[in-house]
């Protein structure tokens, strides 16, 4: 799944999230200043200051949880929370991307040939509930995520366990073999006999790690590699799943500290394809933190979680909390309220009450709406995000690792029979660049977007790693010219496309598809006389305004090319709702549709695999398959397991040239985000590679540094 998503200004995974899409963590709290602006002054903050601290801080949401277990969610809401209660073995320091650095552990070193990472954990850590932190507790949480296998209670294949699968197994893995895995005693075993967390003392332990890879240090540093207090865990997960009705082979747990484990991961995989979760495994307690969460080692608990009403997490601060790497993390604000508040409206009206009373909060601000907070003349004219509401700051613009694009599709099936469609435009480069040149993106993007985003050149965005990963000397292969995209469809009407490939890349039989539409030869008049028809939809989700404006104008030139030679070729947009834009868009049901993706870690490869690769989430979605890619993909990989990071981003390139050459994406933005919060909250702190933005929404991720 990773974190394919469709654009609402929500995330829906992601899958999509993330997501997918489907596309946030922890970061070390930086002690420069950060600059915003209100309504009435320029003001710089700090994390550290005087003034009243609020005894509680409201941030009002678009959305509310998914999950709430670690090794579970998968999904950007989630992660807002998360990273402020669970805490990894290495995290981010300050607001850098980039750079990971101990958090949990107190060192770590790679062997020359990168397969042994040698870990020491700091000393004197307790999780909430007063488990003292030791290499047990990583032996746990880290084969409790590989045992997971990416699976939620609803199916496999869509969480996040994958990402640290892929250093230890591809075959026992379901995401990464591409095969659905049994669930039983052997499989778990096979897991253990791989002796990914090898415990060499009290605080120390050693990853042995079968297949190395350059991004390790990022596929530790987020959520999903949390550390976990396991008698807490344990205890909560027996009774939570007895009481759902699961026959588990261990009911009671017995022996040593990992031989109780090794027990609790039988009984983790017994719920999975049985009773209340016959296609996924079982809800584990922390997913939903009915009441609370003490499994964390971070500055905050969760106190309580709400679902009627109003949907409400609250999170309240960790008494026992050792103060982060750098010993200056703190949760300032005792309690946090993080609620769901829909509405666009009710939420901007909740801000300005709070400004005025001098409560503590943060809102989402959606795209469309960013001039209902912002001044528009500042933006437009200085790229400054001033406040127009006394007694809130905006801060920002920020950019973070995510690519938004409207992908075309080769091989369409028709969701009702399974069987493909007749008509493949998008099978034809030419059609494919008539589509692309139809769009003036930079000008939708400053008009309709608020100029809240960037034209994206290739799937890679800014500032991802390795350096030159990023090209920014690309070009996207196409540009508004609407007599371009003219010339280009009659050349398609005229000359149409006779051989066409499956996504396995083999070819069609000679029938299977036919791409005849209008006529192959105009009449004196310039037109055709009876034109073969032929429609196309576009289709992007509910409320993205984006999309729908950048779809809307390619329907508008494509349609008026197709009126002034009388092509007979229809151009439609539909609006769908998020969740089944996402599952029918990534299985090829659609000739167009408007995702993105969010980085699950900040490595091109992340990009690469799902976007460019023959069988990713995209590009086997929607039906291609170019064996030149086949083998960029693996030289990546081979530069990525060694080390050669100047060889990867090198491969990088030349396979994002090769998918603008082929005009397989209509790229549409590399987005921008913001957060408004009331002037009486300072200490924000932003990190490109832990944001939890779901499409130019974005929140004070990091509570503990706010006061």
């Amino acid at each position: 799944m990773k974190k394919g998503i469709s654009r609402v200004g929500l995330i829906v995974i992601v899958v999509v999230v993330i997501v997918l899409i489907i596309g946030a963590g922890y970061a070390a709290i930086s002690l420069t200043s950060k600059t915003t602006t209100t309504a009435s002054s320029t003001t710089s903050t700090s994390s550290s200051g005087t003034g009243t601290v609020p005894s509680t801080f409201t941030y009002e949401e678009t959305q509310t949880y998914e999950y709430l277990d670690p090794d579970v969610s998968y999904f950007s809401f989630d992660f807002n929370v998360l990273q402020n209660v669970y805490e990894p073995l290495l995290g981010y320091s300050g607001t850098s991307g980039t750079n990971v650095i101990p958090w949990l552990a107190q060192s770590y070193t790679l062997s020359a040939n990168n397969k042994t990472a040698t870990f020491t954990l700091r000393s004197g850590i307790k999780f909430a509930d007063g488990e003292s932190l030791n290499s047990t507790d990583v032996y746990f949480s880290l084969n409790r995520l590989l045992i997971e296998d990416s699976s939620a209670p609803s199916g496999h294949d869509s969480q996040a366990s994958w990402i640290v699968q892929q250093l230890v197994s591809t075959s026992l893995s379901s995401v990464l073999s591409g095969v659905a895995q049994s669930y039983n005693s052997t499989w778990v075993q096979d897991w253990l006999n791989l002796d990914f967390v090898q415990i060499t003392g009290t605080l120390t332990f050693n990853l042995n790690i079968q297949n190395p890879n350059a991004a390790f240090p990022y596929l530790l540093a987020d959520v999903w590699a949390d550390i976990l207090a396991p008698d807490y865990v344990m205890s909560h997960d027996l009774s939570t799943w007895t009481a759902a009705g699961y026959t588990l082979p261990y009911p009671t747990l017995s022996g040593n500290a990992t031989q109780m484990m090794d027990q609790y991961f039988m009984d983790e995989a017994s719920t999975c394809n049985t009773g209340a979760t016959p296609d996924g495994c079982g809800t584990t307690y922390l997913d939903n933190s009915a009441n609370g969460s003490l499994a964390g080692t971070g500055p905050y608990e969760i106190a309580s979680v709400t679902t009627s009403g109003v949907p409400t997490i609250t999170l309240t601060k960790n008494p026992n909390y050792w103060g982060g790497p750098y010993n200056n993390m703190t949760a300032h604000i005792p309690t946090i309220l993080i609620e769901q508040v829909p509405d666009e409206n009710t939420r901007e009206v909740n801000l300005e009450s709070a400004a005025k009373s001098g409560a503590a909060m943060a809102i989402d601000v959606e795209p469309d709406s960013f001039y209902d907070v912002a001044n528009k003349a500042d933006w437009l004219t200085n790229n400054q995000m001033v406040s127009i509401i006394p007694g809130v700051s905006l801060y920002g613009p920020y950019t973070y690792f995510s690519t938004l694009f409207d992908p075309f599709d080769s091989n369409v099936t028709n969701p009702f029979t399974g069987t493909y469609y007749t008509f493949q435009p998008f099978a034809d480069l030419r059609i494919r660049q008539a589509f692309a040149d139809a769009v003036n993106m930079t000008n939708l993007l400053d008009t309709v977007a608020n100029g809240l985003g960037v034209a994206a050149t290739s799937a890679i965005p800014p500032g991802l790693p390795p350096t030159g990963s990023y090209n920014s000397s690309l070009s996207a292969g196409y540009s508004y010219n609407p007599d371009e995209a003219a010339a280009l469809l009659l050349s398609a009407m005229e000359h149409p496309l006779t051989s066409f490939n499956f996504e396995n890349g083999t070819a069609a039989p000679a029938g299977t598809f036919n791409n005849s539409f209008g006529c192959t030869t105009l009449s004196a008049s310039g037109t055709c006389t009876n034109p073969i028809p032929q429609n196309i939809v576009l289709y992007d989700a509910q409320g993205d305004t984006v999309d729908d404006a950048i779809l809307t104008q390619v329907q508008s030139v494509i349609q008026n090319i197709s009126t002034t030679y009388n092509m007979g070729l229809t151009v439609s947009v539909s609006l769908v709702p998020a969740g089944p834009l996402v599952s029918a868009g990534l299985s090829g049901e659609y000739y167009m549709y408007a995702l993105g993706w969010f980085a699950d870690y900040p490595w091109s490869i992340d990009f690469t695999q799902a976007m460019y690769t023959p069988g990713g989430a995209y590009m086997a979605g929607d039906g291609w398959n170019f064996p030149y890619l086949t083998g960029l993909e693996a030289q990546a990989q081979a530069a990525t397991a060694v080390g050669n990071l100047t060889g990867l981003a090198k491969v990088t390139n030349l396979m994002s040239e090769f998918v603008n050459k082929e005009t397989l994406y209509l790229w549409t933005q590399y987005p921008i985000e913001f957060t408004a919060m009331t002037s009486n909250v300072k200490g924000f702190s932003f990190n490109p590679a832990l944001s939890t933005d779901t499409g130019n929404v974005a929140g004070p991720e990091l509570f503990a540094p706010l006061y």
